[in-house]
């Protein structure tokens, strides 16, 4: 049990000091709960408390301050009651820091569930009105109204304690050391952001429940809610882990467990039955490479030097002249925001759910013609231009004012390369595939369902003449195919169709930017292609700097399709970002490299975590003879030397500093072959488990391994005299020395473990 109490006064003052702290900016913030949001201002980096406070169709500003309030105890504490409001009303919620329960490593942001007059505590309510009129009844109802909602919404509760009396909840953990002044930026940003996240959330929950109270009683008119605004269903499948991480000691298969596991998540089978389908680990390694090819899967190693800017997005410089559309910007080198590797994963997936809905609805009518989405379009456009090409054909597209232009070549992507008739210069005009989709969006068909060459407008491309022509090109060639055949899905091609936000990026990042996940149902959900990204070594990273304010978008609860989804706003590129739910994270951690209790507080409790323990079963299935090699007087128990050397390290180090079976998976059932096992990867691993101390080594592995040097060996020379230091004893101290491998026989290997009758 933690050994709870009453915040200090000196990390109450850190707590206020970092929350007060107008150089210490909050990230971008949006909690919302049905049609209740709340968000930052746009001027939220000068003035880090203000937020925008939106109901239904009604917004107002909101914004925190620092006040005594009038008890007794509070006085006690100046200016360490955050309080919450609007400018009409100011003292709306109202948190006393100083209340707060800490142990030896958090601050608990917590509060006690009220149950008097319907959330009238000093957490949520602005109590009851001059005119009330919701009877005692109502406001009970409200009280356990508010308390259900907060407790799904923060299942955390606070660790029962005998000096806390009645039901404490808990926001979040705010870690000891981040919360002095010599914590890192990244660290201070984070855990104020998470602060004022986690209570405006609790907030929003609270006042729409209130306010529904107060409507019932006919007290206020019911605020105007925007269409489509019903909470989500929940998808069955997420009931599955979306954020695991795999840990345990070296050698115990994490790394590969990551494709037993990415396999059978995007296959929608339990572990058990994808082993059984991909028996071998060739099959499983093949299957597991396909899907990487695909984009389903994405692996990526965390290091000291990975930062947000490679798993979010950030500024990097790029050769310009080696993209097409930047070519026609006539620069050499300049920077540009370029999306990190989570983000385009998730792009990725928001884009399975949108052809997934395609799929759904041209199923659903597939007597009627299906609107053709943009990509579907241009990579049959394309394709029918380079077949007219291969056939040798000279395609010819005329501009508004009928001048020809040949089409020169395409490339991988999808750039069109142009010429004019007798053209001299050598510079090509081009119309590229994203170019030609903001066109598209700048012009909408009629009604009809057409578009009018008169009317289509081009604002877009550095010749809009070529550009002009190639779009009315790509129209006709769409009603051709609109007439010809519906668009109708079929599950193979969906598939296919993924592979296009492979070659282009920008396909799924521009669907991701207007995608409504309104349009969603819970089938839609259920058979999108899933995708898997895989981190291994995820504690060798900086967590809280490279997630930044994913940590929160993480949670299975804040993702979309989800009744409390939340979206942010990207720093860089100031575009709303929401993790979608067909996403799931694997990561991998070494134990021996940092235990699980030092990872990151905040990713720890967005993680479901399996252990990954020694099996000696594995090397009795894959070794010898049942795990023993040789046969006779020379057999050897590799299995069991596994399980006698890993009861020993526990007995000397812990639980986590043991020897994973993949260690002694040997090449051949041989005793050369368990020698090199030794030598490479179990001698060196202890070394490190011991730093160096062959004394403790010799007790893992005994004198057939390590020997201890006599004082009177050859070699072993006496300490030199040296007045003034007491070397008594130390002529006696043991040396220790690792036996030469190739002396280690069969009968080394036996006397690892007990003999058995």
């Amino acid at each position: 049990m933690p050994a709870l109490r009453r915040i200090t006064a000196s990390v109450l003052q850190q707590l206020k000091s970092l929350l007060a702290d107008n150089t210490v900016p909050v990230q971008p913030i949006q909690a919302a709960y049905q049609n209740y949001t709340v968000r930052n201002e746009p001027a939220a980096a000068k003035t880090p408390l203000l937020f925008s406070w939106s109901r239904g169709n009604q917004t107002e500003p909101l914004f925190f301050g620092f006040y005594t309030w009038g008890t007794v105890e509070s006085k006690k504490f100046p200016g360490t009651f955050l309080a919450l409001g609007t400018g009409a009303d100011f003292r709306i919620v109202g948190f006393p820091l100083y209340l707060l329960p800490q142990d030896k490593e958090f601050v608990y942001l917590s509060f006690k569930l009220g149950n008097n007059e319907g959330g009238k505590n000093r957490w949520f309510g602005r109590g009851r009105t001059a005119k009330e009129l919701r009877t005692v009844a109502q406001t009970d109802q409200l009280a356990d109204e508010i308390r259900q909602a907060l407790q799904h919404a923060f299942p955390d509760p606070l660790f029962k304690h005998p000096t806390l009396s009645g039901d404490w909840l808990t926001l979040a953990h705010l870690p000891l050391v981040d919360l002095k002044s010599q914590a890192d930026a990244t660290s201070r940003v984070a855990l104020k952001t998470l602060v004022f996240e986690k209570l405006l959330h609790a907030f929003v929950i609270a006042e729409k429940l209130r306010d529904e109270s107060l409507q019932a009683a006919g007290m206020q008119p019911a605020l105007a809610t925007p269409d489509n605004e019903d909470d989500l269903p929940i998808p069955s499948f997420m009931q599955q882990p979306l954020n695991q991480i795999l840990y345990g000691p070296p050698g115990t298969g994490k790394t590969y467990h990551t494709a037993l596991c990415a396999v059978s998540l995007l296959e929608r089978l339990p572990e058990a039955e994808t082993k059984a389908k991909y028996n071998t680990r060739e099959k499983l390694r093949a299957r597991y490479d396909e899907y990487q090819q695909a984009g389903r899967i994405q692996f990526v190693t965390f290091h000291q030097a990975f930062s947000y800017e490679d798993f979010i997005e950030g500024i990097k410089p790029v050769l310009t002249d080696d993209a097409a559309e930047a070519e026609e910007a006539g620069q050499e080198l300049g920077y540009t925001i370029a999306d990190g590797l989570f983000k385009i994963m998730a792009q990725r997936s928001v884009y399975a759910l949108h052809l997934q809905r395609q799929h759904r609805l041209a199923n659903a009518a597939p007597a009627q013609a299906v609107a053709l989405d943009f990509d579907t379009v241009f990579e049959r456009f394309i394709e029918q231009l380079r077949e007219r090409r291969a056939a040798e054909e000279d395609i010819t597209f005329y501009t508004r004012y009928n001048s020809e232009i040949h089409v020169d070549s395409i490339n991988d992507s999808g750039t069109i390369y142009f010429r004019y008739k007798n053209a001299i210069s050598a510079n090509l005009p081009q119309v590229t595939r994203n170019g030609l989709r903001k066109i598209d969006n700048d012009n909408p068909v009629d009604k009809s369902g057409k578009r009018a060459e008169a009317d289509i407008e081009v604002k877009y491309g550095r010749d809009r003449s070529v550009y002009w022509a190639a779009f009315r090109e790509f129209v006709r060639f769409r009603e051709q195919m609109s007439a010809e055949s519906p668009a109708v899905l079929t599950p193979q091609s969906l598939d296919e169709t993924l592979h296009r936000v492979i070659a282009d990026p920008k396909i799924a990042a521009e669907i991701t930017q207007n995608f409504n996940y309104q349009d969603l149902t819970p089938t839609d959900y259920e058979d999108a292609p899933r995708f898997v990204l895989i981190i291994d070594e995820i504690n060798r990273g900086n967590v809280a700097s490279i997630f930044g304010e994913l940590i929160t978008l993480l949670e299975e609860g804040k993702r979309a399709g989800r009744p409390e989804r939340l979206t942010i706003r990207l720093p860089y590129s100031k575009t709303d970002f929401t993790v979608p739910p067909n996403l799931y994270l694997i990561g991998t951690m070494n134990t021996v490299d940092r235990s699980v209790e030092a990872l990151d507080t905040a990713l720890r409790r967005r993680f479901s975590f399996t252990e990954m323990q020694p099996d000696d079963q594995v090397i009795r299935e894959q070794v010898g003879n049942n795990g023993v090699i040789g046969e006779g007087a020379a057999a050897i128990d590799v299995a069991r030397i596994l399980e006698v050397l890993n009861s020993r390290l526990e007995q000397l180090l812990d639980h986590d500093h043991c020897l994973g079976h993949a260690l002694l998976l040997l090449d051949e059932p041989t005793l050369e072959s368990l020698r090199t096992a030794f030598a490479r990867n179990i001698v060196p691993l202890l070394q490190e488990y011991f730093f160096g101390d062959w004394g403790k080594i010799g007790l893992v592995l005994g004198e057939k391994f390590v020997t201890a040097l006599p004082r009177t060996a050859a070699g072993r020379f006496p300490l030199a005299p040296f007045k003034g230091y007491d070397s008594a004893g130390l002529h006696d101290k043991p040396l220790y020395r690792l036996i030469e491998p190739g002396k280690w026989d069969a009968e080394a290997f036996r006397s690892l473990y007990p003999a058995t009758t």
